[in-house]
């Protein structure tokens, strides 16, 4: 089970659009849709990554493995900017 959560220096703020992620750090902020915010409330929640599968699958209505695809480029994006620790 692979488990991933923000780094300490990285905040959040859920807009109407979506969220805000501030990296703290290197003063950069970046911009997210609706299901990235979805993606950024269960990483704060401490979910892994099989059970936000299941949770954004069942939310959308949408077969896991497209699910998984788009959950995967999101956490990759995070990941590339330093922004989540596995």
């Amino acid at each position: 089970m692979i488990k991933m959560k923000l780094k300490e220096f990285v905040k959040t703020r859920n807009e109407k659009f979506g969220v805000v992620i501030f990296d703290t750090l290197k003063e950069k902020v970046f911009v997210a849709n609706e299901t990235g915010k979805d993606i950024v409330d269960l990483l704060q929640k401490g979910y892994s990554l099989e059970n936000m599968i299941q949770s954004l699958s069942d939310l959308y209505n949408k077969e896991p493995a497209e699910i998984k695809k788009d959950i995967l480029s999101f956490l990759d994006s995070l990941k590339s900017n330093s922004l989540i620790e596995v």
